[in-house]
């Protein structure tokens, strides 16, 4: 989960730590299924060069829809 006053941006070395973990993940695991990564933010993600990791969103909106 991440927080930030707005959209969340991903850094390039933000996205290695992400690609660790997911590598980590998958290794130790050893799953056969697939792996979505997915951000839980306040705002949402900024779409940038960094971006094209992420597969799926969850913002406050989604959470808290009456």
């Amino acid at each position: 989960m991440k927080y930030s006053k707005d959209e969340y941006v991903i850094t390039k070395e933000y996205n290695d730590i992400l690609r660790r973990r997911y590598a980590l993940f998958t290794d130790e695991t050893k799953t056969r299924k697939t792996v979505h990564t997915t951000m839980m933010t306040t705002f949402g993600v900024k779409r940038n060069m960094h971006w094209g990791n992420i597969q799926s969103e969850v913002n406050l909106d989604d959470l808290f829809i009456f």
